[in-house]
């Protein structure tokens, strides 16, 4: 539970509490009491679509309600002496740790770049093959036994090897290995439910996901489209916000990496496996090693 947010749902607006006394007690509970400056800070970052609500009487009332909870609960957590708990500290320290990461990314990314609309508009420009509403699309399909098999084909997948020599080497279709995996062109309706789901919710070049057809898996590839262009006002929206989300993860790996070179990184591989076998399997370390 996350004691200090349990109330994120809400929100309300500052009006509510709009006496002049920065300090002024808003809940009171035995000794603890909620200020008006704390409960702004826990409100600053609600999303503004819960105010409405809370411009209600039923939402000021439900707010009331939660914040009693809290108190009550922050008092008898108190009674019961658990801050002096090793279980507490740990988890306050987790708790700072995770905080400062959060605050440091936050930090870092406000001097990232922000994606503009001429960047998402070049980029849609540059790539229209992949913003097509499907009528038609060709595949080409690699079918193996087991997920075993299947991991080996990813893994080639993964290092850019062609599909289609992936197909030929690994494919247990006899009939579509020798050409590929290349199954040719298909409109809606004329495949297997199952496949036509993935099909024409890939785009070109994309591979899917193995299905099991039939007691053996079938990976997919989408090598053509046929069909309507997207207009780009339609998808602007969400390309910006795909083009941002990729720059962040491109500029976080990055970030890692320098971060990896600037302090020494040691790790005890041994006590890791250990720990990781008492984990998952149980029992205790020289247990396992017998």
């Amino acid at each position: 539970m996350k004691y200090l947010k349990f109330f994120i749902f809400l929100t309300i607006s500052l009006m509510v509490f709009s006496c002049s006394k920065s300090d002024e007690v808003v809940v009171k509970a035995g000794s603890s009491k909620l200020t008006k400056k704390e409960l702004q800070e826990d409100l600053k970052s609600l999303p503004p679509q819960t105010k409405a609500f809370l411009a209600t009487q039923e939402g000021i009332n439900r707010l009331k309600d939660e914040l009693i909870k809290r108190e009550v609960l922050y008092e008898e957590a108190k009674k019961k002496d658990l801050a002096k708990s090793e279980d507490f500290k740990r988890r306050v320290e987790e708790f700072k740790k995770i905080t400062l990461i959060n605050m440091l990314l936050e930090q870092e990314l406000k001097n990232l770049p922000q994606v503009t609309e001429k960047d998402a508009k070049d980029y849609y420009e540059k790539n229209k093959d992949q913003f097509i509403k499907p009528v038609e699309v060709r595949l080409s399909q690699i079918v193996v036994k087991n997920e075993q098999e299947a991991k080996k084909v990813y893994e080639k997948i993964d290092k850019g090897e062609d599909f289609a020599k992936i197909a030929n080497e690994l494919s247990r279709d006899e009939k579509t290995k020798s050409i590929g995996g290349d199954i040719g062109f298909f409109k809606k309706g004329q495949l297997n439910p199952q496949i036509e789901n993935v099909a024409f919710s890939l785009k070109k070049g994309q591979v899917s996901m193995p299905l099991n057809l039939k007691g053996q898996l079938y990976i997919f590839k989408v090598t053509d489209v046929k069909g309507v262009p997207i207009d780009f006002e339609q998808i602007k929206p969400q390309l910006m916000e795909q083009l941002k989300a990729k720059k962040q993860q491109e500029w976080f790996q990055s970030y890692i990496e320098e971060l990896k070179k600037k302090y020494k990184v040691e790790v005890n591989e041994k006590a890791l496996q250990e720990i990781l076998n008492q984990a998952l399997i149980g029992g205790k370390p020289e247990q396992q090693a017998k």
